[in-house]
């Protein structure tokens, strides 16, 4: 009984790798370097083992058959790694983006660059369609979940032991203040009025029209939400370094950053005195570890 429970629990603590926070690419510059990677990655591989009968086409006509691989290699992944992304957003948040989307994303991958150059060659050198795509994007499925196991390994390493070098920077931080940190930011929604001294308030999410504040009060906490500009916000908290932006819609007072952890997705933020966490967004990653 005790091995099939060792094996049971083997095979449970795989599965659950997929269930964890993963590192995303899409939408990002890193994923256009791996678009890039991937095009130059097929170049290379056809040019050295010519299979799908580039080895019996011209030299002349080869040059340019390869290069057109490299460049529909390059277009599929742009198209896996930016279109979709857009496409489907609720899916490909950031913020949620675990191991199985990431396998996911890499299935996906494989079989649009697989079939898009098998739907190609077929044109010129007159390979099976879709048959031959499908091969190799079969053969692609383990590879393709070995990766996701060892780069949830790298990423939560890294982001783990980056976290633990930013808590221990923050805790010889000093307190943050405005030049003039008496100077009170005042924001004026359509129908309210919010005055706060600068380290009164702890964060704002912003949005195009309507904005969160939370803020201390001599009782606690307090929360406040106003129709108001977005740029006004911005402009509001400009000239107060304490106000650092962590993601595309919040403005966090670096003051009240309790904790940094880590994981293969990237960083999360305990606020102290309120029950959130603050995912960072991978654009902003720098924002923070350049406190």
């Amino acid at each position: 009984m005790s091995f099939l429970k060792n094996i049971t629990n083997s095979i449970s603590s795989v599965f659950n790798i997929f269930k964890r926070p993963y590192h995303s690419s899409t939408l990002s510059f890193r994923g256009l370097l791996h678009s890039a990677a991937v095009a130059v990655a097929i170049f290379v591989f056809l040019f050295i083992l010519q299979p799908f009968g580039l080895d019996t086409i011209s030299e002349s006509e080869k040059t340019i058959t390869l290069a057109l691989c490299g460049g529909i290699a390059f277009a599929s992944m742009l198209f896996c790694q930016f279109v979709l992304p857009l496409l489907l957003k609720s899916f490909y948040d950031e913020h949620h983006w675990t191991g199985s989307k990431q396998l996911v994303q890499f299935l996906i991958m494989s079989a649009v660059v697989s079939l898009a150059l098998n739907f190609y060659l077929n044109k010129v050198t007159g390979t099976d369609f879709p048959i031959e795509g499908l091969k190799v994007f079969g053969f692609s499925i383990i590879p393709l979940v070995l990766l996701v196991f060892i780069q949830e390994s790298m990423h939560n390493n890294k982001f783990k032991q980056k976290a633990e070098n930013l808590n221990s920077d923050l805790k010889n931080k000093g307190v943050v203040t405005s030049d003039n940190p008496l100077k009170v930011l005042v924001f004026k929604g359509t129908n309210a009025k919010l005055s706060l001294i600068p380290n009164q308030l702890i964060y704002a999410k912003i949005d195009s029209n309507v904005s969160e504040f939370y803020y201390q009060n001599p009782f606690g906490i307090d929360k406040s939400v106003m129709t108001i500009d977005e740029k006004q916000v911005r402009d509001e908290l400009v000239g107060h370094p304490q106000f650092v932006k962590f993601s595309t819609n919040l403005m966090l007072n670096t003051n009240a950053i309790q904790k940094v952890s880590g994981s293969a997705r990237g960083y999360e933020i305990a606020i102290a005195k309120v029950n959130e966490e603050v995912k960072v967004s991978g654009k902003f990653r720098k924002n923070l570890e350049n406190l």
